[in-house]
This record gives structure tokens, sequence and C-alpha cells, in this order.
């Protein structure tokens, strides 16, 4: 699904109030969904948690590019801010007023605004977002599955309130030293501050299945990739640990700019 011609690059209309959670040299690696499905990335990737590292603070961007992803096609790429990086996997900041390059529709409206019944059928068109929410805290275990995203409704001074946890349910990260890259699996994990668990965006897999966005045998690997996140977190795994529920960005952090934006026009 490649760009409308006439609205290759746009600018979105910011909501009037935050939402709630919303190339040179490619080679073909193969997806970790069964019936594998070919997404491409740089060449020299490197799985999440290996060597080389990058030091706190420094920027990093984050992709979600959909399966069999060519250059020119719309995808997500968020710059973000290191804090920690090692062989556990990363940490990365996104700031409040980022702005992201995202998906949209051809007339570069978000793609929450097609129904349903035709949402994986249209095409992406490439827009530019900004994140009016609250900052996110991600973290991408190495070799997993999924990355567990901590979200704080409010983050005035030292009053944070800790809304809960969001696992996005993707392929495992493969990195070079400033991009991480990643594929995102429509079905989603929330989690409350009490641990109340519920799952997000059924309908729309159901509906990826229908439109042939997945294979039925990829949505059936992706319910699993939801039952051992939830176990990981029931668990009590290092994603979930109490010190990131506290866990504060450096004030002197600014907001990381997304490269190339300086380059971009619209049409």
């Amino acid at each position: 699904m490649g760009c409308s011609p006439r609205s290759t690059w746009m600018w979105s209309t910011p909501p009037s109030r935050p939402e709630p959670v919303e190339t040179r040299g490619y080679r073909v690696v193969m997806s970790i969904l069964p019936h594998s499905t070919p997404a491409a990335v740089p060449e020299g990737v490197r799985p999440m948690g290996e060597a080389p590292f990058l030091a706190p603070g420094d920027q990093i961007s984050w992709h979600y590019r959909k399966p069999g992803w060519q250059p020119g096609d719309a995808s997500t790429i968020t710059p973000v801010r290191v804090v920690r990086d090692d062989e556990r996997g990363l940490v990365a900041w996104l700031a409040p007023g980022t702005l992201q390059e995202g998906q949209g529709t051809p007339a570069g409206e978000r793609v929450r605004t097609v129904p349903l019944e035709r949402r994986w059928l249209e095409p992406r068109s490439r827009i530019i977002e900004e994140w009016w929410g609250n900052g996110i805290l991600r973290i991408a275990p190495a070799g997993a599955a999924w990355s567990v995203w901590l979200f704080w409704s409010e983050a005035d001074g030292s009053d944070w309130q800790f809304a809960g946890w969001y696992v996005n349910l993707e392929n495992a990260h493969l990195r070079t030293d400033r991009d991480t890259y990643s594929s995102d699996h429509i079905l989603d994990v929330e989690i409350e501050p009490d641990g109340r668990v519920h799952l997000k965006d059924e309908d729309e897999l159901i509906a990826a299945v229908e439109q042939g966005r997945l294979t039925s045998e990829q949505a059936a690997q992706i319910e699993r990739h939801a039952d051992a996140a939830i176990a990981s977190f029931r668990d009590g795994d290092w994603p979930f640990a109490e010190e990131w529920r506290d866990w504060r960005p450096d004030p002197s952090w600014s907001v990381p700019e997304l490269m190339g934006l300086s380059d971009l026009r619209t049409r």
C-alpha cells in the first residue's frame, strides 16, 4: 500500500485534546510471525540487546513498518531519548510535544477515522503528527514480541499520577546504532495500576484477518504473544518493576527532533 501521489507529505490537524493512547541498502529479513512475512530493514541490523549501546540522553528513532515495507511506504517514526540501553533491552522516553512521522489516510487524516470494515483495505499516506499527551516511557525487552509503555495521567512538576501500562504487541526489535525497527501487531494489552488486564483492539485484529492484512494463523500467534505478555506482567518481570513507575525524565532533556523534518514539504 503506497502513498497517494498528491498526499505524499501532509501535516495532520492536532486534536483539540490529548488522545488516550493513540533508503539506502535495504535487505529483507523474516518476521517472527508464523508463515513469515518479509519486513525491510537497513543493512547491519542486530537484535535488541546486542552492543554497541547508546548512553542516557542520546536520541534514537523508533520505527514501526508493515510487513513487506518498501522505501517510500508509510511508516511510524518516533524520535525518543534513551533512558537505558543494554543487554536487557531499550528504555526510552517519548516527550510531550514530540513530532513523529505517522501513517494516515490519503486525505491526511488519522487511520482510525476510516470505518473498521475498510480500515485494512485503504492505502496509507505519510503524515506528521504531534504527541499531545503526557510523556510515555517505552521499554522494549530484548527478544520480546512486545514493548511496554508506561503512562501518567498527570505529569506536572512532582505530581505524577501513574495511569497504567500499555503492552504494544509487535515484532522483536532489530537495531542499528541510532534506529530500532519493529512491526505493529494490532492487538494490545492494557493493564491498570491495580493490575486489572484488558485486551484492546480485538475487533481490529479480526478485521485485519477478514481484510487480508493477517492470516488466521498469524492472529492466533499474536493472541499467544498477548498471553505471554500478561504472564510477564504477573511474574513481575523487569519492564513492570516499581522503579519505572517512579522514574522521571532528566529536566535538561530537550524534545528530540524528527530526523529530516526540515526537508519535508506539503503538496
